[in-house]
């Protein structure tokens, strides 16, 4: 009985998070397990907006602690278009089709530790089948985080399978790599 009522409290928790969604053209949501996103987020959150202009408006969501069932429920409300968390938890989310392919939008020879196999949808059975490709880029290889004394090795940025404009993930990321 209280596993059920475990499960509904965290049923209940998705659903009022998918129902607080914000005005923003492109979410971010940053976690790490050793050290605070949230001391960078505003920095970052202006720098990319004075790039982007009145193109797009962004926001820029920041767990100040590691929590995987907070990381879960990012991913399950799938309100963000770019989602910034370490290597294994990207690539453990990624074996699940968690992710979209970046082949297209980005140059795999640049960014080589973000290719590896994890699962991609097959259009023809709509199974999760493992394929290698570009899956995420290293916060290491992005212009904008240098200067702002935060530690960006083990993180990448991917965009999540669940996320509504491509088009504007792939502009925002363009921009952190300083294409």
């Amino acid at each position: 009985m209280k596993r059920i009522g475990q499960w509904l409290l965290i049923c209940a928790s998705i659903l009022m998070l998918a129902g607080c969604g914000n005005d923003a053209d492109v979410s971010i949501f940053m976690t790490d397990l050793s050290q605070s996103p949230s001391d960078i987020r505003e920095p970052l959150e202006q720098e990319l907006q004075e790039k982007l202009g009145e193109d797009l408006k962004v926001s820029i969501s920041a767990a100040a602690l590691y929590v995987e069932q907070k990381v879960l429920i990012e991913y399950a409300a799938g309100e963000h278009e770019i989602i910034i968390v370490p290597e294994d938890v990207m690539k453990r989310y990624s074996q699940q089709g968690a992710h979209r392919v970046l082949d297209q939008e980005f140059d795999s020879e640049k960014f080589p530790e973000g290719v590896f196999e994890a699962g991609v949808t097959d259009e023809a059975t709509n199974e999760i089948v493992s394929e290698k490709h570009l899956f995420a880029i290293p916060l290491s290889k992005m212009k904008i985080f240098q200067g702002m004394n935060f530690r960006t090795e083990g993180l990448y940025a991917t965009i999540p399978f669940s996320s509504n404009s491509v088009e504007n993930s792939v502009k925002v990321m363009k921009l952190m790599i300083g294409e």
